[in-house]
């Protein structure tokens, strides 16, 4: 728009300057100057015509004869063709009429208008018809002019460059933002990010400040992640790892006391085997790849899950009651996930059933969705907890882990295989006692 704006206002200004070169030039004085010329004969009446033309160019002059031929072999304008053929026989025949030339000259006085046509003589003997056009449209045609070219050149070079400039500086900034951003999270400056202002840029500069931002607060995360872990199992496994160092030493003593440490020291070997177990489980459910999706019946893996479960559970006085659905429920997802998420489950509603009681196990239909439901009667959780205890190796409030043993990670890994599979868990009090948990899979 700026280049077109000066452009434009280049052309009228030589325009402008082109029309009012005109200003003090009649027809009467370049009528005595033809005359003048044509003493030296046609030559001398077309260098006049050409030097009238480049002196005036919004001035065109066109000398005809009787037949209407015009001196320089031009082509006349429309308009003047017209005139010609309806007014030049006239013309001669009233120039013919008044004796002559010097009659003309004597009768007819110089013209002071454009358009009076007067009688010019050339040395040869011949006469011809002075035409004079002002104001022609080559007036307007300016772009022929060669500095107005440079002139037009130069500004939209100057304009263009300058627009460039701006734009590359308005876009080169957030990007020179962006990379320094990259340079010091790979320093490990995971806290780096974009200033508010580029951040909430409406564009794509801003869109991928906002994706820095979010990456580098996953990565955070992650981090922050993987050292709690780190921090948890080096603490979780510190206590077993006393035990065991205890057992070992009133092992060496001796004494009719050796079996039941031999026994302890199992039992400690036993639980540090579970814990690296789902350690290294939840590693793996941590990885970004999705699991191998095949179909399969949910009704028969609940079934089989309930089945190995309820062997612990009738060890322990308690029970696990099934309800299964009528009708089968189709599910595309990994049976091994999947088992080893209602295992946790199933494991961890029993581990705080008390003696006597059971666990109830339901699958239903809801809105598309396949509907896990376990409820047990333990102790509950608080509620500032609920959505705590899918944190790994977290421990909620005495009533419920007081006595049980367990390194809090069967929900860190049911809640991660759910996602893996684009389902949720809910976990909520039940109003007569105990925790209910329901399992959420699309069909």
């Amino acid at each position: 728009m700026l280049i077109l704006l000066i452009g434009i206002g280049v052309t009228l200004a030589v325009t402008s300057a082109r029309l009012h070169a005109l200003d003090g030039v009649s027809s009467a004085q370049l009528t005595q100057a033809a005359r003048h010329a044509g003493q030296g004969g046609d030559a001398a009446l077309a260098r006049w015509v050409r030097q009238t033309e480049t002196l005036h160019p919004t001035l065109r002059v066109f000398l005809v004869d009787r037949a209407g031929r015009e001196l320089l072999g031009r082509r006349l304008p429309v308009r003047l063709q017209d005139w010609v053929q309806l007014n030049l026989a006239q013309t001669v025949a009233q120039w013919e009429g008044g004796g002559g030339m010097a009659q003309h000259r004597a009768a007819v006085p110089v013209p002071d208008s454009w358009w009076n046509v007067p009688a010019i003589e050339s040395a040869g003997g011949g006469v011809r018809f002075a035409l004079f056009l002002p104001f022609d449209s080559s007036a307007y045609e300016v772009l022929g002019v060669s500095h107005v070219l440079v002139l037009l050149f130069l500004c939209a070079v100057c304009v263009s460059g300058l627009a460039c400039w701006v734009v590359a500086r308005h876009i080169m900034r957030p990007v020179l933002g962006v990379q320094q951003g990259l340079r010091s999270l790979a320093r490990g400056e995971l806290g780096v990010r974009m200033a508010p202002a580029l951040a909430g840029r409406q564009d794509e500069l801003g869109a991928l400040a906002a994706d820095f931002d979010a990456t580098a607060q996953r990565l955070q995360e992650l981090v922050a992640a993987q050292e709690m872990l780190l921090r948890d199992v080096s603490h979780e496994l510190r206590s077993p790892l006393t035990r065991l160092r205890l057992a070992l030493e009133l092992a060496r003593r001796g004494g009719p006391a050796m079996a039941a440490q031999l026994d302890r020291i199992e039992r400690e070997c036993g639980r540090l085997d579970a814990l690296t177990g789902q350690v290294l489980q939840l590693a793996r459910l941590r990885e970004p790849r999705a699991p191998t999706r095949v179909p399969l019946d949910l009704v028969a893996l609940v079934a089989d899950t309930v089945a190995d479960v309820a062997y612990e559970a009738e060890a322990a006085g308690k029970a696990v009651a099934w309800r299964p659905p009528a009708t089968p429920v189709p599910v595309h997802g990994a049976a091994a996930e999947l088992a080893s998420m209602l295992e946790n489950v199933l494991r961890n509603a029993l581990r705080f059933t008390p003696r006597g009681e059971r666990v109830d196990v339901a699958l239903d239909m809801q809105a598309g969705l396949a509907v896990l439901s376990v409820r047990d009667r333990g102790p509950g959780i608080a509620p500032a907890h609920l959505d705590q205890v899918f944190a790994p190796f977290f421990q909620s409030d005495p009533a419920r882990s007081s006595g049980h043993d367990g390194a809090g990670l069967g929900l860190a890994i049911a809640q991660r295989v759910a996602q893996r599979h684009a389902g949720q868990i809910r976990l909520a009090n039940r109003a007569g006692g105990g925790l209910s948990v329901d399992i959420r899979l699309p069909c």
